[in-house]
């Protein structure tokens, strides 16, 4: 038996651009984060939602639901050139009985709790894709220019979108959280671990948490559903614990990585081993070029020193058409 409360804050924002979403005769949870501004972001969350319910109603995989999720808002932008510029993330659990599926596209999050915090979505973002690849550490993320630029969302053409996925079983008195990056990036890990600690009950939680981060006066749109099992599977062969990306210390709420076989770690050498090179002289044509480069990266991270999701699409294109 599952028991779920779910809350959204529109933050510091003119519109509630977040959506959420709850079949419980389905088992559908859908938490999704619109982008674009104005009334783009509000239709292309909404649109998320109701897509994808309808088409997991008729008996859509969650994956395919999510895919064709995407091809729909994508004919809906060529209908409406009003519409251009709107995307959206989604994270979404799809339960039989204990056993659930997670769906992701973007940074939208599921989180376990089972007496630790786990992390159990990987984000679709660009500081993802720096750590996969041994760029910087999990220490880098907060204080990146680049925090906020994602990698993926529905409605962005440029790009073929990749569901992501994750299973397991939540057992009694276990929580999925299924946030928008509104509540982690305001409302972060360490204070996650002492609500979850402090108060058992379904609701009472959720409001906190969105509570803490509204105080915080956290910028963007804020919402979190929360869901918990009442009851243990019946079946012990049955239960298969989900695949966790990273776990958050209780009392400092620093990130362990767990998929280090996936992760390319690049080790700094050490001060003993660096070779020293003789500077090369670059004629007129090639200095103009590089100072033009770093003119543009400069403007780059400068743009994106503000929250991405105001406004949004230019800056996800600029981000897709490098890839």
């Amino acid at each position: 038996m599952i028991q779920y409360f779910g809350k959204s804050h529109i933050g510091q924002r003119k519109v509630n651009e977040d959506k959420l979403f709850v079949d419980e005769e389905l088992g559908l949870y859908i938490v999704a984060d619109g982008v674009g501004g104005l009334d783009k972001g509000e239709v292309a969350s909404q649109l998320t939602c109701d897509l994808i319910h309808k088409s997991v109603k008729q008996g859509l995989s969650l994956v395919d639901a999510i895919e064709a999720t995407h091809q729909l808002i994508l004919l809906e932008l060529k209908s409406n050139k009003q519409k251009v510029g709107m995307a959206s993330t989604v994270v979404a659990a799809l339960f039989d009985g204990n056993t659930y599926e997670i769906a992701w596209v973007g940074d939208s999050r599921a989180y376990l709790w089972d007496g630790e915090l786990k992390l159990i979505t990987r984000d679709h973002s660009y500081l993802e894709l720096l750590f996969v690849n041994g760029h910087i550490t999990i220490d880098e993320f907060e204080d990146h220019p680049s925090k906020n630029i994602i990698s993926q969302a529905l409605g962005i053409a440029r790009k073929a979108i990749s569901v992501a996925t994750n299973h397991g079983t939540l057992e009694k008195d276990q929580k999925l959280l299924l946030a928008t990056d509104g509540l982690y990036e305001v409302v972060k890990e360490k204070n996650m671990i002492q609500q979850l600690m402090q108060i058992e009950n379904t609701t009472e939680l959720t409001q906190s948490l969105v509570d803490l981060a509204v105080q915080a006066e956290g910028k963007d749109n804020i919402t979190l559903l929360t869901i918990k099992s009442q009851v243990n599977t019946k079946n012990l062969n049955d239960i298969s614990p989900a695949k966790v990306i990273r776990v958050f210390d209780a009392q400092t709420g620093n990130a362990t990585e767990c998929e280090n076989d996936n992760i390319k770690v690049e080790k700094k050498q050490q001060a003993s081993h660096i070779q020293v090179v003789a500077p090369r002289v670059l004629d007129t044509k090639e200095t103009l070029m590089k100072i033009a480069l770093l003119i543009f990266k400069v403007m780059f991270v400068s743009f994106h020193r503000i929250p991405l999701r105001w406004p949004a699409p230019w800056s996800i294109s600029v981000f897709l058409a490098m890839y």
